[in-house]
């Protein structure tokens, strides 16, 4: 046995070892956290979204704008952008951020659906004969063939519209209803004109405007028409 030196306890684990450290005692569990309180912001606006869709319905049976599905859709997607501005500050609507683009991707389908519609362009002879002013569309085009456009059912009191008449090769005949103020402006490249009873032989050469506010002078509306002829004759008349 060795005389001097370190020499381990007889019973280390005796009444005079080291005692180690209590253990710690439990973290208490957390609190459950609080339910989150539901945001009026989203309720809010969706109702937001019928009363702006009610008032473009107004408006459009009252005649005051020519209103189309794409106005309806532009409203509520309005309604929305202001929906979601908010909630930036006050209030979280998530779902409408969804609502908000499946409203967006509606709208340019409709936009292009109305684009096509007021364009209307066809081969042969035709008649273009609205029978109201929401049947109007701001763009007639005929590529081959005479085109007749007859506005006299169509009641222009109250509007300020532009319309476009384009026909490639042939005979193109607008006919305005008696009282509204038309301005028109004539582009005959090959052939004649005759407008408001003004003859113009052979080609105009550039366009040429004229002017005719029907027999009870200034009211009823009014209406620009810009026609084009590239190969032909074109008559303005009442």
């Amino acid at each position: 046995m060795p005389t001097s030196g370190y020499r381990p306890p007889f019973a280390p684990h005796g009444p005079y070892a080291t005692q180690s450290p209590p253990a710690p005692p439990p973290k208490p569990p957390k609190p459950p956290k609080r339910p989150k309180e539901r945001s009026a912001l989203g309720p809010v606006t969706f109702s937001l979204i019928f009363l702006a869709l009610g008032l473009v319905a107004v408006l459009d049976l009252l005649d005051v704008f020519n209103v189309g599905a794409s106005a309806y859709f532009a409203a509520a997607l309005a309604v929305i952008g202001l929906g979601l501005l908010v909630g930036t500050w006050f209030g979280r609507a998530r779902w409408l951020i969804a609502l908000g683009l499946v409203t967006a991707s509606a709208l340019a389908v409709a936009t292009v659906a109305e684009s096509y519609d007021r364009f209307r362009g066809v081969d042969g002879a035709v008649t273009w004969a609205p029978a109201s002013y929401q049947d109007l569309a701001t763009r007639y085009e005929n590529s081959f063939g005479d085109a007749v456009l007859d506005l006299r059912s169509v009641d222009f009191a109250g509007h300020n519209t532009e319309i476009t008449v384009s026909v490639n090769f042939g005979a193109g005949t607008v006919v305005v209803p008696p009282n509204v103020d038309v301005t028109a402006v004539a582009d005959v490249n090959a052939g004649d004109a005759t407008v408001f009873g003004q003859h113009q032989p052979g080609p105009i050469g550039g366009s040429r405007e004229f002017t005719d506010l029907g027999p009870d002078g200034a009211g009823g509306g009014t209406l620009r028409l810009f026609v084009h002829i590239n190969a032909g004759s074109l008559v303005v008349t009442r």
